[in-house]
C-alpha cells in the first residue's frame, strides 16, 4: 500500500474511519484476511465523476489530477464501496 500511495498521493488510507472524509469521497475496501480493515480513498477534488454498473465503480479522474497521468479510469470491483454526498457522479 505505501509504494502505491507514493506513486498516487491522490489514494489515501487508514485503517482508522473517523481520518476519512466520508461525505466528499469515494471510499472502498475489502475484506482483510488478518488484522484491521484498511479503508482507501480519494477526495472528490480529484474526481471528475463517478458512475456504476451492476456493484462495478468507475472512477474518472480530474484532467490535472496525478490519478490522470496514470491512467484514464479506476475501475472498483471492491465488496465495500462508499460514493459521499458531495461527489460529482454521472
Amino acid at each position: 500500500m505505501d509504494s502505491l500511495a507514493s506513486k498516487i498521493p491522490e489514494i489515501k488510507y487508514s485503517s482508522e474511519a473517523g481520518e476519512i472524509p466520508w461525505d466528499k469521497a469515494v471510499v472502498w475496501t475489502t475484506m482483510p484476511r488478518v488484522g484491521p480493515r484498511v479503508y482507501e480513498w480519494i477526495e472528490g477534488e480529484h474526481i471528475r465523476y463517478v458512475a456504476w454498473t451492476n456493484g462495478i465503480v468507475t472512477i474518472m479522474p480530474e484532467n490535472d489530477s496525478i490519478l490522470s497521468n496514470n491512467c484514464q479510469c479506476m475501475i472498483l470491483p471492491s465488496a465495500f464501496v462508499w460514493v459521499g454526498k458531495n461527489v460529482k457522479v454521472s
